[in-house]
């Protein structure tokens, strides 16, 4: 039997990039750092590298490195497939919400108001809910509960895109934060379908 908030809970952040600028710098200018480049979705696999996966300690939090995302979502199919009933959370970058530290994007099978009861106040952080380009939650919203976690950027997702150097590890820190309360409210914030 399972206990209550035990479910699995799957993040996946996409490896494959669109080569007409797959590349990325850190700019140091007086004091501050922006990385500039392609940052989709090079950055996000750096700050789950970083900050996210040392702060997790949860059992049943698996991260997955997918391929696949800007062509076919191949990569997030192949997860779907092997890990099955789940929580899902794609980590990605954002034009949208270019404000907020951490943008939740594309909402699926999931009850919303539970989910911003169970984020709360996330200290010293801005919190945006506008949806962005799409992403994986597109394979995985059709079955199972899934958001997803993006850092919010300035100019084109597929181009020339900066952010500042303190802004990406204050998403790392939040996207370990938000996967912490999302085992703490599994039960009540995730909705699957009812086996017949």
């Amino acid at each position: 039997m399972r206990r209550k908030n035990d479910g699995k809970i799957i993040v996946s952040v996409h490896c494959d990039v669109v080569w007409k600028a797959a590349k990325i710098k850190l700019l140091r200018k007086e004091r501050k750092r922006l990385y500039y480049g392609n940052l989709d979705n090079i950055i996000c696999v750096a700050e789950v590298l970083r900050s996210v996966m040392p702060r997790v300690k949860d059992r049943r939090t698996k991260f997955y490195f997918t391929n696949g995302e800007e062509t076919t979502m191949y990569g997030a199919k192949a997860v779907m497939h092997r890990e099955g009933r789940a929580l899902y959370i794609p980590v990605d970058v954002t034009t949208a919400s270019k404000t907020a530290d951490v943008n939740i994007e594309w909402i699926h099978n999931m009850d919303k108001r539970e989910l911003k009861k169970a984020l709360g106040y996330l200290p010293k952080l801005k919190v945006g809910f506008r949806n962005g380009h799409h992403d994986e939650t597109l394979v995985y919203g059709k079955k199972y509960p899934s958001f997803s976690l993006n850092l919010p950027i300035e100019g084109e997702v597929h181009g020339k895109s900066k952010v500042s150097f303190w802004k990406a590890r204050r998403f790392g820190r939040a996207v370990a934060e938000i996967l912490r309360r999302m085992r703490k409210n599994y039960d009540s914030v995730c909705q699957f379908e009812k086996k017949k």
